[in-house]
């Protein structure tokens, strides 16, 4: 087993003679049944290089590529990541994003731990937490979902239907792969909840041109961010690293 989150375990298995990554239910739910319905639904419209492939759907199970290496998460716990690799990361998440929104679809859970590190290519990672403006809400779909360290303020109170939502998430793990951190570290829910006293840590000198990046995407109303992944990503792109 590679992990279980409630109800739902993701296994390694071996598939018509490959090894994938099955995600299946552990036990009855019907909220569980129908999230893993959705992101099937969801994960079926996806078909880009930086996104983990859905396979097959096999008696409510979901078989996904397996991507072997490890999740950016894990990367952290050695410390920052240096800017170029940082930025490498940061292009195939947004990529992944650019693709996702296009189509109607809204992550709503980007963070370390669902961006996989194979090679020299990120992966985007688990759509469980989803929102796919074209389908009507399920049950629940207005609970509090996501990581707080990495969700923005309109998703904390309930709002998951601003494509901007996860270029803040992208903002913080930027923001995290080049400090060790991500923003406002345990003081996040005093941010999440109106407390604009807190400042975020300046990033390290050879980074500190990425600073007006990191703020614009992080701000807390949704209108100063960017106004698309692309739009992010052509920042990042604009600026070289001298600068």
């Amino acid at each position: 087993m590679l992990s279980q989150r409630g109800f739902v375990r993701v296994e390694l298995a071996r598939w018509d003679d490959r090894l994938v990554v099955v995600k299946r239910l552990s036990g009855f739910s019907p909220e569980a049944t129908r999230r893993l319905e959705r992101e099937a639904d969801v994960a079926r419209k996806l078909d880009h290089e930086n996104i983990v492939a859905l396979l097959a759907t096999m008696d409510g199970n979901l078989v996904y590529a397996y991507a072997p290496g490890m999740n950016l998460a894990q990367a952290l716990e050695r410390g920052p990541l240096p800017v170029t690799r940082s930025l490498k990361i940061l292009r195939d998440i947004l990529r992944a994003l650019d693709h996702a929104h296009a189509l109607g679809v809204i992550h709503c859970d980007v963070k370390p731990s669902n961006v996989l590190i194979r090679g020299e290519r990120a992966l985007l990672n688990d759509f469980g937490f989803a929102k796919d403006l074209a389908l009507a809400s399920i049950t629940g779909d207005q609970q509090l979902l996501g990581t707080p360290n990495y969700m923005a303020p309109e998703q904390f109170l309930g709002v998951r239907t601003d494509y901007r939502s996860d270029l803040y998430a992208a903002g913080a793990v930027l923001h995290h792969m080049l400090t060790g951190a991500p923003p406002y570290g345990n003081q996040v829910l005093r941010y999440l909840t109106g407390d604009d006293s807190l400042v975020l840590e300046p990033l390290p000198r050879e980074a500190a041109w990425l600073t007006p990046v990191i703020g614009r995407a992080l701000m807390r109303d949704p209108e100063g961010r960017f106004s698309s992944a692309r739009e992010m990503l052509d920042a990042v792109l604009a600026v070289p690293a001298a600068a």
